[in-house]
């Protein structure tokens, strides 16, 4: 009686406990969802803004709304630029140019081809029009960039980003649509759910299964020869299935980077187009949003980029590839590249390279990557000083080494540099942000090519980074031939 009820009490608390693990994991997989949907709206919104910041209120304002708008040089000079945005990103379905005719919604620039069932001429009425939709035009709202969805129309289902076209007395004159089918706007949402919930439901099975064992070992003592047996199948089974979820989260990790790649990369663009078409127009705070957005966008793509290579890494698809290049202008080059970042900190950025060309079989591209994340590192690390970028050469090795004026780093964290998503923690340096990412994907990198990275480093004088590297480098093809 006494073992029964001790059977019942663990079953209960089994059920608690797993019906807990279950809840919290669909619960964070929804949270996270949720969370890349906003982020893209967020991103459909930069990127409509943008766009209507960059047509001219006076090409708009000599279309009359009729069908002999139609080759006009204004109405060329428009459907040009929406064209331009649409081919700018694969996933935008339609762009088109709408202002109000009394109480209709008429269409004034669209980028369908003409020839297109889609296509909507100058003059034609858009019947889907809400009133809502005329209240910006008659001063009842603000002009603000809005996403609406899902809406259904003779179309489709979409996602809208609308944003306002305005004169130069900033009075909205006319709406800039960029509809994206909702399948597609919401594909990586609905991954990452699906995923989610996947991995949710095979680790609940793995705990009942561990539950069940457990509690069945427990109340039959008897019999514990035989199910220890059925519990190391059952652990090489528990092996098999996480090593297959290991390799479903790399491969969800590689996909969600390629798919955030071409938004990352977009509004990248969009916001240094901004940077360098509008700020003359903006005031000082305006400005300094702009220069936000810039900075960050141009972290999100470093991140991205670093995910994918470690990604890639992991799941055992790096491949190295070397070719017969000259190393010495590989770093002439990169230091041009990274020159223009070092004046701007006002701190020096100097190459010593050797006298006579430096010959070598290498992999140029994984070397560039590994050189600029080193020198993304120095540069952001040091204040005042300089960076100086040392090649050196020997019958069998290439040594790279990048040193700085920056802090230092302590002995104490040297064992957890190189490790994912590590960062040393200053206080006073809370604007020097980042993932973490960087020196392990050198690391991963350099070690794939045989080679080896450290660091010399005091605190308070700086730090060197060296690398080394096999001068001369086989590919794959090679090695299996010998």
């Amino acid at each position: 009686m006494r073992s029964n009820k001790a059977t019942l009490v663990r079953v209960i608390v089994a059920v608690v406990v797993i019906a807990i693990a279950a809840t919290a994991g669909i619960l964070v997989t929804l949270r996270i969802s949720d969370g890349q949907k906003q982020d893209y709206f967020g991103q459909r919104k930069i990127q409509a803004t943008t766009a209507a910041a960059a047509l001219d209120s006076r090409d708009l304002e000599q279309l009359a709304g009729k069908a002999t708008d139609f080759n006009t040089p204004a109405y060329n000079q428009l459907r040009t630029q929406l064209v331009r945005i649409k081919n700018s990103d694969p996933h935008i379905r339609y762009v088109y140019i709408m202002r109000p005719a009394g109480d209709k919604m008429i269409f004034l620039v669209d980028a369908e081809d003409p020839s297109s069932p889609d296509y909507s001429p100058p003059g034609q009425v858009y019947t889907e029009a809400k009133p809502e939709d005329f209240a910006v035009f008659q001063g009842k709202k603000k002009a603000d960039t809005w996403i609406e969805g899902p809406v259904h129309d003779r179309w489709g289902t979409w996602i809208s980003a609308n944003s306002y076209v305005t004169d130069q007395s900033d009075k909205p004159i006319a709406l800039l649509g960029t509809d994206v089918d909702i399948e597609r706007a919401l594909d990586t949402s609905n991954q990452t759910r699906h995923l989610g919930i996947v991995f949710d439901s095979l680790a609940v099975a793995l705990m009942i299964l561990v539950a069940l064992q457990y509690i069945l070992w427990v109340h039959n003592k008897d019999k514990h020869a035989a199910l220890q047996r059925e519990m190391e199948q059952s652990a090489i089974k528990l092996n098999d299935e996480l090593v297959k979820a290991d390799r479903m989260k790399s491969d969800f990790l590689q996909l969600a980077s390629h798919e955030l790649r071409g938004p990352v990369n977009a509004v990248s663009v969009a916001v240094q187009t901004l940077d360098l078409t509008a700020t003359p127009k903006l005031s000082d705070d305006e400005k300094s949003l702009v220069q936000v957005a810039k900075n960050g966008s141009g972290r999100l793509v470093d991140l991205v980029d670093n995910l994918l290579d470690m990604t890639c890494i992991e799941a055992g698809d790096f491949v190295v590839k070397p070719r017969d290049v000259v190393v010495s202008e590989l770093v002439s080059k990169t230091v041009q590249l990274f020159e223009p970042i070092a004046k701007k900190k006002q701190i020096g950025l100097t190459a010593k390279l050797p006298d006579d060309p430096v010959e070598a079989r290498l992999d140029s591209q994984t070397v560039l990557r590994i050189l600029e994340n080193l020198l993304t590192n120095a540069i952001k690390f040091t204040d005042f000083g300089g960076v100086v970028v040392e090649l050196k050469a020997t019958p069998d090795k290439v040594h790279f080494s990048v040193q700085d004026t920056g802090p230092g780093i302590p002995l104490s964290f040297k064992d957890e540099l190189f490790e994912k998503f590590t960062k040393l923690d200053r206080p006073s340096e809370e604007r020097r942000q980042g993932a973490g990412m960087g020196l392990a994907v050198c690391k991963s990198m350099i070690e794939a090519q045989g080679g080896r990275i450290w660091f010399e480093s005091q605190e308070g004088k700086g730090a060197t980074f060296h690398v080394e590297l096999p001068r001369y480098q086989e590919t794959a093809r090679d090695e299996q031939s010998k």
